[in-house]
């Protein structure tokens, strides 16, 4: 006998009908986060009457979109739409405005500066939302203060002076006019400042996602605050800000590395402008860009009249550091420590064969290098160890050290000197502080502890090896970087160079006058049309594609889509099946370039072509 099977009934699920709005202001504009790069535009939306009392600019809401439901961010409120058919929003995801009219304004100028989608600037600008924080007790302050006079410097660090100290005196000329969002480049900075402000509000990504979400929260409703940060924090929605101030704003770590590669020099410009704010730039040595902006009266430069004793010492044997330079590095260490500055890290980072002086190289093709002095040459691709090594084309065995770094430094700047403390900072192995009154300190770059005096001495070994790298801010990064290495010395201090007593750098530093090389380098650039005085593109590109790209950029060249003036690098090819062009334009054509590659990607994007990966004024040209 057959078994009875259960009755079952149809079910069927019935879509709500969208609630009405009887809101004088029943439409959202909304820009959503379709994942879809040529779907950039906003969109309105009906507010149901249930949502009308919490929808206002800045809201995060949930949006029906194609056929799913998607995040969306309210930008107005409007009375009417041109669009014949709107649906109604789905939720709001929070009730606080993370966004005020004026940061979504600075978004938007920003999407359309790097050429990008808005949520590709949201997602920098706005940190993701944590319920728990959502549901903690916000109240706006008051109304903001009237602005002022806005103005525009530069202030020159003096030498022999704490940077944060005087970073703080620079925060304190604002004290008391609203509030001031304070730019640095890394979370070393940011602690070194909260230290000497700890009622600073932080907005930084080292912080985990609660307390970064509720500082920036802290931000968009305090008042009179002062606002410390790393790149992102320059879109932080504060409603009564008057002053920004960027220290060191030629860092590379300025520079947004996701797309669309914004960096904080460019966008303090912008909100400085759209919103009549003081912006003070803090540093040793102006970028080019910079320069350029000073150079026209556009940011005045403030600076204290100091000189410092400078010497040079060039290498007439290739040796680490010339016997006229040990008798002052005896001397120095009488009275505190010393400071030496090498160009790169690790012990030696090329071997060649000491017999025929050819590279050393593994099996694999991959050349050798020595991490240590106790170590074995090591290939930098496969990772073997060749504890044996013989040259394959004279099968000598005794290798010699090219490129030496800092740990072989330390070796040989230790044998040269012992029984005295030798201490090494690098990137690896970061020292914050050096307390001892002697001692040597060899830091590469970006790793130079403090002192509390001052070093008696500070030496830049092998100072022409930091111009030689390829990419176009080598002399713009050395210039900044001997500057500020040359102010770690004491008042009484000196700064030695080994290198040739001719090069301009020794008179600009002693003179510290950063403008005695910076005018001269923008004469070259402009002579060779290079930036700051043209508005560059890379386009990133496979392979297969690039000389299509590039007939494509002259024919819109030839058909006046693109300035006369356009200049096309390339293709050059880069990692693997990758091609880079770069494009150059004069700054008054920039919006046109800008504007055709943005159409570019939209017509990629709505053909399902994968995106051409494009960096509008990036750091580097090359890499």
């Amino acid at each position: 006998m057959a078994l009875t099977r259960p009755l079952r009934l149809k079910a069927e699920i019935a879509k709500l009908k969208p609630e009405g709005s009887s809101s004088d202001l029943p439409i959202a504009r909304v820009w959503v986060d379709s994942g879809v790069f040529h779907l950039d535009q906003s969109y309105d939306y009906l507010i149901p009457d249930n949502l009308s009392a919490v929808i206002s600019t800045g809201v995060r809401v949930q949006v029906p979109f194609h056929g799913r439901e998607v995040e969306g961010l309210v930008l107005t409120r409007e009375s009417t739409s041109d669009s014949p058919v709107l649906k109604s929003i789905s939720k709001a995801i929070s009730l606080h405005s993370v966004a005020t009219l004026e940061s979504i304004e600075l978004i938007s100028a920003v999407a359309a500066r790097w050429a990008a989608h808005p949520f590709d600037v949201i997602r920098s600008a706005i940190p993701p939302r944590v319920a728990s924080v959502d549901k903690e007790n916000w109240v706006e302050a008051a109304l903001p203060q009237l602005k002022t006079k806005p103005n525009r410097t530069y202030i020159h660090i003096p030498p022999a002076v704490n940077r944060f100290n005087f970073l703080l005196s620079t925060i304190d000329r604002y004290s008391g006019k609203g509030s001031t969002l304070v730019i640095v480049p890394d979370n070393r900075s940011v602690q070194r400042l909260v230290a000497l402000i700890p009622e600073a509000v932080v907005l930084d990504s080292a912080l985990d996602r609660s307390e970064r979400y509720r500082n920036f929260l802290l931000c968009r409703y305090g008042r009179g605050q002062i606002v410390l940060g790393t790149r992102s924090a320059i879109f932080a929605p504060i409603t009564d800000l008057e002053s920004i101030i960027v220290m060191d704003e030629g860092s590379e770590q300025h520079y947004e590395v996701r797309s669309p590669g914004w960096n904080v020099r460019d966008v303090a410009i912008l909100r400085a402008m759209k919103s009549e704010l003081n912006l003070t730039f803090v540093g040793y040595s102006p970028s080019s860009e910079v320069a350029r902006l000073i150079e026209n009266k556009w940011i005045d430069f403030s600076s204290s009249k100091s000189r410092i004793d400078v010497s040079a010492y060039p290498q007439s044997h290739g040796e680490l550091i010339p016997s006229r330079l040990m008798g002052e590095v005896r001397k120095a260490m009488n009275s505190g420590p010393v400071l030496f500055l090498a160009p790169r890290k690790g012990y030696s980072q090329s071997v060649v064969c000491s017999k025929c002086k050819n590279s050393a190289l593994c099996e694999c093709g991959g050349k050798l290098l020595k991490r240590g002095s106790e170590t074995s040459l090591e290939c930098t691709i496969c990772g073997k160890a060749h504890s044996e090594w013989r040259c394959v084309w004279c099968k000598g065995s005794t290798p010699y050290l090219l490129g030496r770094g800092s740990e072989r430094f330390a070796y040989e700047i230790g044998a040269a000197f012992p029984g005295v403390k030798v201490v090494q900072s690098s990137s690896e192995l970061m020292i914050d502080s050096f307390d001892d009154e002697r001692g040597l300190v060899i830091a590469t770059p970006g790793a130079i502890p403090i002192t509390k005096n001052g070093y008696a001495l500070v030496i830049i070994l092998e100072a022409d090896r930091f111009f030689m790298q390829a990419d176009i801010r080598a002399h713009e990064r050395t210039r900044e970087l001997f500057f500020s290495t040359s102010a770690s010395a004491s008042q009484k201090g000196k700064v030695a160079f080994v290198m040739s007593a001719d090069s301009p750098i020794i008179g600009a530093v002693s003179a510290w006058k950063p403008s005695l090389i910076s005018q001269r380098e923008l004469r070259e650039r402009l002579e060779v049309n290079l930036p700051p005085f043209t508005r560059a593109v890379t386009m990133d590109i496979a392979a297969t594609e690039s000389q299509s790209l590039l007939r494509g950029l002259k024919k819109a060249q030839d058909d006046s889509r693109l300035p006369e003036s356009t200049q096309f690098l390339g293709p050059s090819q880069l990692k693997g099946d990758i091609d880079r062009i770069v494009v150059l334009v004069p700054l008054i054509d920039g919006e046109a370039l800008i504007s055709l590659l943005h159409e570019f990607q939209r017509r990629r994007s709505s053909s399902k072509k994968s995106l051409a990966s494009i960096r509008i004024d990036p750091y580097s040209l090359s890499r």
